[in-house]
């Protein structure tokens, strides 16, 4: 580098001087790099640069000379287009060398596109558009600032990214086809030579806390930063403060100097009322008073009166009260007619008297009132014949009366509509009482009036007092109308649905059509996505309008904004036209409720995506299904009920169940149509499903039942059985009227009612109604001998028999299908009563259950067994526990310990039972039968009974408390564990498991890890390959929730020598 320095005499070198020599010595990309070393710092060196701007320095000519290591063709004619790899050795270097020249001209590039989006900006800026077109556009702020096409681009780019990114795609997307000139999707569109502004949240948040700043000057070297910015922050407090106490001076001085003027008016008026001076004197004072609000006007009228008090001179109304108390409209004669009124007893006509004519709050001279077309020019008269004081010449000057014609608009403003009768132009009446001293030209005072009390011709606010003179009962309606789109856009969301009782009043009022579709119209689009409770007080309202309007208006009116909203994009908007035809129904007349308002709910229903939006429909066709009239719509209406009963969600099912289906059901029930094709179909349904996964096979554990469908199809039967008693006690014979002591009724019995649509009391109308019904229902079937009739004998003939058609038909492995079996018998049992249940049902249970002796191989062999269905579970659960006493108890008994020998006997499977104990030992009352029961299995003679009785233990372990289980079923799984016969105690191996699993008390713990280490130990166990495969099932099972110690000292151990045996074992079987 030191070959490269300049030689002078001078030791100073400079960053030119270097820049030059490498020029000079053709040292080309040194000079690149330094170049580019300075533009990165952000300095710049001028001959670097000019030199590396001309294109000229590059530009080879055939007659150029090449250089020795760099031969070039005639083709070659930039600097960047040089191949240096071709020519050389190291050809990694020359690329380097070539990208650096590449990226030199990309960024000459960027920077002329830079200048030229510059210049381009600057154009823009300059071509501001015409004030009248902004001023159409909506363009500008409210001082009148008018923004240019660049910065309405910049607003329009970030309006457009503030709603993509709160999710307003669909408006997005409109407003980027109304800004087709405008690409959205680049920022460089918009044609700043500025960086990218933050998002319109950010400016909104900094609006509030901005803040201009200040700018910190500090002199090089000195160090006094610190001293600079708390002096920077001094000065702008001390000027704050200034302007405050400035303002606060300006303030005080105004306020003196209202003080001073008033005080010499009063002054004055004391002066005037002392000496009785002419009435144009008082005029003249009144006309110097300053504007002041309505408490200085007030303090001046008190200062007044008192001094009229003082002098003996009646006290005459101040000028402020005067213009509050009278309306503008009001005439001269009305004033004077006042006046007469208030003169004070014996006055005489002719003697002085001090008169405040009625004057204008702007000029005490000019009266503005308020005249139609047509109408005569009213005048004010100079002043009153003999009664007021005048001029010395004793008459007033002329009158110069003005007219200024401001056409009124037909309607309130955009979107507010055509009232009945157009509004007419008016005309504001201004007329002037001059002075007799001024000398003034008419046209002079006329203009002065039009410049100084300038009304609006375009204010809609103005144009709406202008006529509140003439409102009565209609112009009321029509002008709220009017202002009413004025008002709502400036009412917070939250608060607007205080506007709905005013829109109601303005749509149930109004004359026109027109006028009242469009205030319904504002009713439904008030709130954007109105909650619930925004959602009941708009259809509190609707209700309100039919209830006012009647049926035809209400279908003109009303219903077709319902239609227009069905497919709406917001979901509480379809929610509310979906709650709304139910609020509705009511109140439509018949036909429209069974076509229109039906199809409408049967499109959203099977066209909304949304289940909040089809559970709304689904209630709101329950509701129609109350006032529909047309019987051919059953059908229809049915179709509703399965497509409901099908939908994916939850709560759409579960309206369907509570709402959709009792409403349903009450109209087959007037129809006659309840038991032979609601209920029918139903059941034929059910059994469709459950013959659909029949098999008939030896097991019916396996069986591929679809249990949402057979259990969704279950509970509809169910919510249909108090329909069904209704009906069954309403058509009882009433032979005899049973009194109130022949026959006791329990209403305590019925189960509770899955919603207030299946309450019994409410379907019979009273709760007296409903025990005078069951009476004669309960008296009818307590005779030795009745007659049946037909609702009956349908319950008995066909509803039972197909009811346990299915129970057998459907598996016991499905414990909820099980359960929903039970759970249907149990509430059919209890809401007929004891009499229907021992008379009608037990008998049919028992015809499956009781077998012949000389059937019984027969059916065993073809395995047709009832015990080993799901009848048993339903049979004991559902019938015999549905009322609850101690024959009831000891039948329950009898049963289990039957059913539990004639399994144990035909060696058939236990999943019945095991499923009874389950249903039964939810409750825990049951408990103590439950175990009294196995007990008696414990002790019987008939090892197989044991082994039975030893198997289902397991199940009573899970459900028992421990207290229990320390009793009774651990002494008797010791007992059998004991037992002579092995396959007992092997039964009781996987009783012994589920206590280690379940049980915490140590005792027991240990008396079952005792009894284990025996089976183990016991070398009569040896050989027996049984119990290995059972001891090896169990502990696989409990070892997981076993103790750490037991698992890891006596398990782990125990089933690592087992498998150590059973390598060595010969016996490839075991």
């Amino acid at each position: 580098m030191a070959s490269l320095l300049p030689k002078s005499d001078s030791m100073d070198i400079t960053w030119d001087s270097i820049a030059a020599k490498l020029l000079r010595d053709n040292y080309i990309l040194t000079a690149l790099e330094l170049y580019t070393e300075f533009i990165e710092s952000g300095r710049e060196l001028p001959r670097l640069r000019d030199y590396f701007s001309n294109p000229g320095n590059f530009e080879r000519t055939k007659e150029d000379t090449p250089s020795p290591t760099l031969p070039r063709t005639s083709s070659v004619q930039t600097f960047d287009s040089l191949d240096f790899a071709r020519y050389s050795d190291d050809g990694e270097r020359q690329v380097d060398e070539r990208v650096a020249v590449l990226e030199f001209e990309l960024r000459k590039a960027q920077e002329m596109i830079k200048s030229l989006r510059a210049t381009l900006t600057q154009q823009a800026e300059t071509e501001l558009s015409t004030p009248e077109s902004q001023k159409k556009a909506g363009l500008g702020d409210d001082d009148g600032e008018l923004i240019t096409p660049v910065e309405k681009k910049a607003l329009n780019f970030l309006v457009n990214e503030y709603l993509l990114q709160a999710d307003y795609k669909v408006t997005s997307v409109t407003f980027a086809e109304e800004n087709d000139d405008q690409d959205f999707e680049d920022w460089d569109d918009v044609g700043l030579n500025i960086s990218r502004p933050p998002g319109l949240a950010h400016l909104l948040k900094d609006y509030s806390s901005h803040v201009s700043p200040s700018k910190d000057t500090a002199d090089v070297g000195v160090g006094v930063d610190m001293e600079a910015e708390q002096l920077g922050q001094m000065e702008m407090e001390w000027t704050g403060r200034t302007r405050e106490l400035e303002s606060q001076i300006s303030s005080q001085e105004e306020q003196i100097r209202l003080l001073t003027q008033e005080n010499e008016i009063l002054a004055q008026q004391v002066d005037i009322l002392k000496i009785g001076s002419p009435r144009g004197s008082m005029l003249q004072a009144k006309a110097n008073i300053p504007h002041r609000d309505r408490s200085d006007s007030d303090a001046s009228s008190t200062t007044r009166d008192e001094t009229l008090k003082e002098d003996n001179l009646p006290a005459q109304p101040s000028l402020a009260n005067l213009a509050h108390s009278r309306p503008m409209g009001s005439s001269h004669d009305d004033l004077r007619s006042d006046e007469a009124n208030s003169r004070p007893p014996g006055h005489k006509e002719g003697s002085p008297q001090i008169v405040v004519d009625f004057v204008d709050a702007v000029d005490p001279t000019v009266v503005i009132g308020e005249r139609g077309e047509g109408e005569g020019q009213e005048e004010i008269e100079a002043g009153h014949a003999g009664g007021g004081v005048g001029h010395a010449g004793g008459g007033a000057g002329p009158v110069i009366s003005q007219t200024v014609e401001t056409e009124a608009p037909l309607s309130g403003g955009a979107g507010g509509g055509n009232s009945a009768a157009p509004d007419r132009p008016r005309k504001k009446e201004v007329t002037v009482r001059p002075s007799d001293n001024r000398k003034m030209t008419e046209s002079f005072r006329k203009a002065l009036l039009e410049v100084a009390f300038h009304v609006s011709q375009d204010n809609h606010i103005v144009s709406e007092m202008s006529q509140l003179s003439e409102c009565d009962q209609h112009g009321v309606v029509r002008m709220l109308s009017r202002s009413l789109p004025h008002i709502v856009p400036n009412v917070l969301l939250a608060k607007r649905e205080e506007l709905i009782p005013v829109i109601l009043c303005a749509a149930m009022l109004h004359p026109e059509p027109k006028q009242r579709d469009q205030l319904l119209n504002i009713l439904f689009n008030l709130i954007k996505k109105p909650d619930d409770e925004q959602r009941q007080v708009i259809l509190t309202g609707c209700v309100v309008f039919a209830e006012h309007a009647g049926a035809d208006r209400l279908v003109e009116e009303l219903l077709p904004q319902c239609w227009e909203q069905i497919g709406h994009k917001y979901v509480e908007r379809r929610l509310l036209v979906a709650e709304a035809c139910g609020a509705l129904a009511s109140y439509l007349p018949a036909e429209i409720r069974s076509s229109l308002v039906l199809s409408m709910l049967q499109q959203m229903l099977s066209e909304d995506r949304d289940e909040e939006v089809r559970e709304a429909v689904v209630r709101s066709l329950g509701l129609l299904m109350g006032f529909i009239c047309d019987e051919d719509k059953y059908a229809q209406g049915y179709e509703l009920l399965m497509s409901a009963l099908k939908d994916s969600k939850e709560r759409v099912q579960r309206a369907a169940l509570h709402v959709f289906l009792p409403a349903l059901g009450m109209w087959a029930r007037e129809l006659g149509r309840l038991e032979h094709q609601l209920m029918h179909s139903l059941l034929r349904q059910l059994e469709d499903t459950g013959a659909a996964a029949a098999q008939k096979a030896n097991s019916s554990t396996t069986l591929p039942l679809n249990e949402s469908r057979f259990l969704l199809l279950l509970m509809t039967l169910e919510e249909l059985v108090p329909l069904l008693f209704l009906t069954v006690v309403e058509t009882c014979p009433q032979e005899h009227v049973f009194s109130e002591e022949e026959v006791y009724v329990d209403t305590s019995r019925f189960p509770g009612a899955s919603s207030a649509l299946s309450d019994l009391a409410v379907m019979a109308g009273s709760d007296a109604s409903l025990v005078t019904l069951v009476r004669q229902f309960e008296g009818h079937l307590d005779q030795e001998w009745f007659e049946p009739w037909e609702e009956m004998n349908w319950i008995v003939n066909n509803l039972l028999p197909r009811m346990l058609e299915v129970t057998m038909s459907v598996g016991l492995s499905m414990q909820k299908v099980v359960h929903a079996l039970c759970h249907f018998t149990f509430r059919l049992c209890r809401t007929f009563g004891r009499t229907f249940t021992e008379k009608k049902v037990k008998p049919k249970f028992e015809e499956l259950i009781e077998i012949p002796d000389e059937d019984f191989d027969a059916q065993l062999n073809q395995g047709h067994l009832a015990i080993s269905t799901c009848i048993v579970p339903v049979y004991a659960s559902g019938v015999l526990m549905s009322f609850v006493t101690d024959e009831d108890k000891s039948r329950l008994s009898q049963f289990l310990k039957r059913v539990l020998c004639t399994l144990a006997f035909c060696q058939a499977p236990l999943d019945s039972l095991k499923a009874t104990l389950i249903e039964l030992s939810d409750n825990p009352s049951n408990h103590e039968l439950l175990l009294s029961v196995l007990w008696d299995g414990v002790v019987h003679s008939s090892a197989q009974v044991r082994a039975a009785a030893a198997a289902v233990f397991e199940l009573m372990i899970k459900g028992v408390n421990e207290t229990l289980v320390s009793s009774r079923v651990v002494p008797a799984l010791v007992t059998l564990s004991n037992d002579q016969e092995m396959s007992v105690r092997i039964a009781t191996i996987p009783a012994l498991g589920a206590i280690i699993e379940n049980i915490s008390i140590r005792e027991v713990l240990d008396r079952v890890y005792m009894q284990l280490q025996m089976f183990f130990d016991e070398p009569s166990y040896r050989d027996q390959h049984a119990v290995h495969v059972e001891l090896i099932s169990t502990l696989a099972r409990c070892g997981p929730s076993a103790e750490p110690k037991f698992r890891d000292e006596f398990i782990l151990p125990r089933l690592a020598a087992m498998a150590s045996a059973n390598n060595n074992m010969g016996n490839e079987t075991k």
